[in-house]
């Protein structure tokens, strides 16, 4: 586990926070934004690598959505799960003045909006710098096309017949 989980202690058949203000929430928080930057990162670099043939709007739509989802109803999920059965075994169990560390969860929207902002960002920047003048055509080089002759201005240019 990495986001700290939040110290607990059972009293009067309760579980309560043990600390008045815990920092564990918004490490928690903190945590699971910089993982969502790394995966929406991870996922825009390697959608533009191997998608090659499918780049263009409905990429970028695809990877938003396809993160939008999982930023907000799986990874939440599966987070908050990782430890969570030992925890409720705790809980069921605790006596009066027994300690132990609550799972981390999420409190915020916002950290599970960053993989897809990432990846939106991120696939936009590579369609920006991309000196391919159709991006699903491979090989492109600079000066290619139109623009070549405002590349190369010394050299003539002869006009497609038509």
């Amino acid at each position: 586990m990495l986001a700290p989980g939040t110290p607990a202690i059972a009293i009067g058949g309760k579980i309560l926070i043990n600390d008045p203000s815990p920092e564990e929430f918004i490490a928690a928080d903190g945590w699971f934004t910089l993982l969502g930057l790394g995966f929406g990162l991870v996922v825009a670099v390697v959608a533009w690598l191997v998608l090659r043939r499918d780049r263009g709007p409905f990429l970028l739509l695809g990877i938003v959505v396809g993160l939008l989802g999982a930023g907000y109803y799986s990874a939440p999920t599966v987070g908050e799960m990782i430890g969570r059965s030992a925890y409720k075994a705790w809980e069921a169990t605790a006596q009066q003045g027994a300690t132990n560390v609550a799972p981390p969860e999420l409190h915020s929207i916002g950290p599970s909006l960053v993989p897809a902002f990432i990846a939106a960002v991120a696939l936009t920047l590579l369609a920006g710098w991309s000196n391919d003048p159709d991006l699903d055509e491979p090989g492109a080089k600079p000066g290619y096309g139109p623009n070549e002759a405002a590349a190369n201005p010394n050299e003539s240019v002869e006009a497609p017949q038509g």
